[in-house]
């Protein structure tokens, strides 16, 4: 699996679009890796979890070809998540040699979002070319080459927000954001489920929207500590062991991203900060 971080911050970006703060002045000062626009994650070319308003941008930046992912996993319908307002333009004269259809998976909600944001523009001949598909937590669905699972995230209190398992010729992927802690009943179907598949995870991304910044037990995305302590978690439970590695990502400017931050993040923690551009083989 070759994994490609796209965008690498949270909700507003880094620098954030409105904020003039220190770490935003500096960010735009530097630029390059200090720039981290909105969540986008890319395997093997063709499936992208979530799908943010940065996507067009990301596909001119790293080349990547929007055409040829045929596939979309959303994890919720925040907009920097799901911009379903861009999927009108997939057909009709505005796109033209496309390889098949684009099947997403997501909630309720965020089918509920598509529809909404899609419903004034959407014509017939660039509907044929999108087709979604409503998954439910801890329910295994398959397409193409790759096995999923769904699982609860702690993140909204208005839909039941979405982490993924992904599993590709025997290498397992576990994407985690937005999100903090797992519900325990996320953690427990993973050990079950993996403790069957009698293999661990290969590969783990965690929310790191905080970094050093304190977080609650209920808080809806992680900091450095919450992450450690679920990558305890993890391997008290089978679900990682000594080879699986970590990245961190979703990096808010409020917890002050900058490459100093990020470097000494990876020297105590020994996870990979990851950043826009970002590709890793699994």
């Amino acid at each position: 699996m070759k994994v490609q971080f796209l965008g690498t911050g949270a909700a507003e970006g880094v620098p954030a679009e409105f904020c003039d703060c220190a770490v935003c002045r500096e960010a735009r000062l530097r630029g390059g890796k200090e720039f981290h626009s909105r969540s986008q994650l890319l395997i093997d070319g063709e499936l992208s979890v979530d799908f943010p308003p940065d996507a067009y941008y990301h596909s001119l930046r790293f080349g990547v070809r929007l055409a040829e992912i045929r596939y979309l996993l959303v994890t919720h319908s925040h907009m920097d998540h799901f911009y379903a307002h861009d999927f009108i333009l997939r057909g009709y004269k505005y796109a033209k040699g496309l390889g098949g259809p684009l099947q997403i998976f997501g909630n309720e909600e965020v089918k509920r979002v598509f529809d909404e944001c899609t419903r004034r523009e959407m014509r017939k001949d660039v509907s044929e070319n999108v087709k979604f598909t409503v998954v439910e937590p801890f329910v295994p669905f398959r397409f193409g080459e790759y096995t999923v699972v769904a699982l609860k995230a702690r993140h909204s209190r208005e839909e039941c927000a979405l982490v993924y398992l992904i599993e590709k010729r025997g290498k397992r992927y576990l994407h985690l954001t937005d999100t903090g802690r797992l519900p325990e009943e996320s953690l427990d179907f993973l050990s079950a489920f993996l403790r069957k598949e009698g293999a661990a995870v290969n590969f783990v991304t965690f929310d790191c929207t905080f970094l050093y910044c304190p977080t609650g037990e209920s808080a809806r995305h992680m900091n450095l500590c919450d992450n450690a302590a679920l990558r305890e978690e993890f391997l008290a439970r089978g679900i990682a062991d000594g080879h699986t590695v970590y990245a961190i990502t979703h990096f808010s400017h409020n917890s002050d991203p900058l490459s100093e931050t990020l470097a000494r993040a990876e020297r105590e923690y020994g996870m990979i900060a990851a950043f826009d551009g970002m590709t890793l083989e699994i």
